[in-house]
């Protein structure tokens, strides 16, 4: 059966895949149109199974914020070249704003959601299309909502290095309409630079798990008896060492990016006298390309 082109062009408009996979799916089909579709998208499937080895960890970490909401999510490939494709800037993009909505409970169910924007497909379905579409492994890897009391929180955000690295931070305040105030709006601003930047651990000390400064503490402990220095002061190297530890990992007690003779504490302070208020920092996502699992 002879292929028109004007049936590869209606193909290719429905699939998005080049000239000659489009005539040859629908000559392995006779014309028909249907039946070429799901042979193209049975191909889509054995690309994804084929690539499944494959590492992928270039794509984007995005930011979404309505209202008091905030969603982080992050879509890996297997190249930077990939991650500036449009179909697949299109996905990331098409992606953020189902999520915010259906708010799902897990990975699994993010998956499974469906969309008008996705022609009625699931997310894991549009991802194998994708997947055979390119040619390359993707994955929707992760994602965190982020909700807030209106009343007293706010959310920030800051996205690093066109999606390399995503940030969100909530404040909080004694006074509603601080909150909206400029010297709380560029804290936030600066806040999720900082944690962009410096990668903390925690908020402050008491919100860093117990488990981990054991851990630390036992560290230190063995440094100080191979030292060679007396017993007696092994406790004060260790909590010298544990203080150093702390001024590196939580963030309130790190130096401050923009001004290395102030702490983070420090900064807050001055963005308190400038709002008239107490200002706290209640907790961030930090979601870094590729990286395990992100720090709250």
């Amino acid at each position: 059966m002879a292929i028109t082109a004007e049936q590869v062009k209606e193909l290719r408009e429905a699939t998005g895949l080049g000239m000659m996979i489009c005539k040859k799916a629908l000559t392995e089909a006779d014309g028909d149109m249907k039946q070429a579709m799901e042979n193209l998208r049975k191909q889509g499937q054995a690309t994804a199974q084929k690539r499944a080895g494959k590492a992928a960890k270039e794509g984007k970490v995005s930011v979404l914020v309505q209202d008091s909401t905030a969603l982080i999510y992050e879509v890996n490939s297997e190249t930077d070249f990939v991650a500036r494709n449009d179909d697949f800037l299109a996905f990331v993009d098409q992606l953020g704003p189902l999520l915010a909505s259906e708010k799902p409970a897990d990975l699994d169910a993010a998956h499974a959601l469906t969309a008008p924007a996705f022609d009625g497909q699931t997310v894991s379905e549009r991802l194998t299309d994708l997947i055979g579409k390119i040619g390359e492994k993707i994955t929707f890897r992760r994602f965190a909502l982020v909700e807030t009391d209106p009343s007293r929180q706010r959310v920030h955000s800051y996205v690093h290095g066109n999606g390399r690295i995503g940030v969100v931070v909530v404040l909080s305040a004694d006074s509603g309409q601080a909150l909206d105030t400029g010297a709380v709006a560029d804290l936030g601003k600066e806040i999720a630079m900082q944690v962009a930047a410096a990668n903390p651990m925690a908020v402050s000390r008491e919100s860093v798990p117990a488990e981990i400064i054991e851990k630390e503490r036992e560290v230190y402990r063995a440094q100080a008896e191979a030292s060679g220095r007396p017993e007696k002061v092994w406790d004060r190297i260790v909590d010298g060492k544990l203080g150093k530890f702390y001024k590196e990992s939580v963030l309130v007690e790190q130096e401050y990016i923009r001004d290395s003779d102030m702490s983070v504490a420090d900064r807050i302070k001055q963005a308190e006298k400038d709002a008239g208020c107490t200002v706290g920092v209640d907790s961030f996502v930090r979601f870094e390309l590729g990286s395990e699992e992100p720090a709250s």
